[in-house]
């Protein structure tokens, strides 16, 4: 069993070495793969710490070991499922946020999205956008027939993002119940935490997933 564990162990970090481009520049974006992904906030700080190609490869070898012959199929299954359901635009979807959290924690018990606008670029000196957004005239209800003239407002309006808000839940994990909202930009597939609540709620989740995801020291 033990030879097997380690063949399991060496072909995953073979596979790790060859898609992170070990070498002159080391595992450079391995922090920010799936499986980084489940490195504890102490890994972090001693991986921040390394200087040299063969300190990474010597980190991989030992994170991986202590996570079982299991983890890199698992994680790798996990990624290919958020690249899948996950993916907008370009940004492939186990590369964000929101692919993060399903690659630490499996699929949620429920997804729902609503969408958002963002007009924190709007120039709201400009009139006529913002009767736009206010409701505009005494009477409310928008902008009235034939008063809103769309090229006057034009740049300002353009300045305006439809945001898209995933609101994932989870009935029961490592971290206990929980539901978070990440908004996602729909023409990069950049996405951040909703607000400053979801983002505790990110961080103690993560950090509680990849200290469970320690098997053995």
């Amino acid at each position: 069993m033990k030879s097997l564990r380690f063949l399991v162990v060496a072909l995953s970090v073979a596979v790790v070495t060859s898609a992170f481009g070990a070498g002159s520049e080391g595992f450079k974006d391995w922090e920010n793969s799936p499986q980084g992904y489940f490195m504890t906030r102490a890994e972090h700080v001693e991986w921040s710490a390394l200087k040299t190609p063969e300190e990474q490869q010597h980190f991989v070898d030992r994170f991986l070991a202590k996570r079982g012959p299991e983890f890199p199929a698992m994680v790798a299954s996990r990624a290919a499922q958020a690249d899948k359901h996950l993916t907008v635009g370009k940004l492939a979807g186990s590369r964000t946020l929101r692919g993060k959290l399903v690659i630490l924690f499996g699929p949620p018990s429920g997804m729902d999205t609503s969408r958002d606008l963002d007009i924190s670029g709007v120039h709201r000196d400009n009139p006529y956008v913002a009767d736009a957004y206010t409701g505009g005239g005494t009477g409310g209800g928008g902008i009235q027939g034939g008063s809103f003239d769309k090229n006057e407002a034009g740049m300002s309006m353009g300045a305006a993002a439809l945001l898209i808000n995933y609101h994932f839940t989870y009935a029961s994990t490592v971290a206990g119940p929980f539901d978070v909202t990440i908004t996602v930009d729909p023409n990069t597939g950049a996405d951040r935490s909703h607000d400053r609540e979801n983002s505790k709620k990110l961080d103690a989740a993560f950090e509680a997933a990849a200290q469970t995801s320690i098997k053995t020291k």
